[in-house]
């Protein structure tokens, strides 16, 4: 939605999907019994489905200003296709000027960075979590970290080997290593009072 204007940018929403595959079970369940509620309460939104045998199911948007975005909805939960529906829905248009101009990167491993690109499949396990009443209790794993990441992690903080040599030596500005000058930035007045009453 503009937020100026007040109008709808989202105008179609096109659901392709197989009747047989694996993959499109959350989407055929979606179909059936949670997409006539999004309609009604979406009549802005043309909703367009498609059977496209043994092919994954996918999502594609379509704005009023042209543009338009597919995504993919293989293996998805019914719960997590409404949520891409209604992102789709809040969006403007598809933020085509974030992706990045090389090629693509999925990754669902940890890194020192982040992931480069986490997919929505990812994105959504995360809000699932984060939705619960309670995060610590029975049942709940803490947090694991792959091999990899434990030993970038051990090259970097107790080796202090990183990407750019070593880092025993700072580079460039280090608040570490001024930081007294950053918390008492002016001199005191002490020395020049001094000054002033030896006259």
């Amino acid at each position: 939605m503009n937020a100026a204007t007040g109008t709808w940018q989202l105008r179609r929403i096109i659901i392709r999907y197989s009747e047989t595959g694996g993959s499109s079970l959350g989407t055929r369940f979606y179909l059936r019994h949670l997409l006539p509620v999004w309609k009604e309460r979406n009549p802005q939104v043309l909703v367009v489905t498609e059977h496209s045998q043994l092919d994954h199911p996918e999502l594609q948007a379509e704005w009023t200003s042209g543009e338009r975005f597919e995504i993919s909805l293989r293996k998805m939960r019914p719960r997590q296709i409404e949520d891409l529906m209604n992102l789709q829905r809040n969006s403007e248009s598809p933020n085509l000027y974030l992706r990045h101009g090389g090629p693509r990167v999925w990754t669902e491993r940890r890194s020192v960075q982040g992931l480069w690109q986490p997919s929505a499949e990812l994105m959504f396990k995360v809000l699932k979590f984060a939705r619960q009443p309670s995060w610590s209790g029975a049942g709940k794993e803490e947090l694991k970290y792959s091999s990899q990441t434990i030993k970038l992690c051990k090259q970097h903080l107790l080796e202090k080997r990183g990407r750019w040599g070593d880092q025993s030596q700072p580079k460039g500005f280090d608040r570490h290593l001024l930081e007294d000058v950053l918390n008492q930035p002016f001199l005191s007045d002490a020395p020049h009072q001094n000054h002033l009453n030896d006259e």
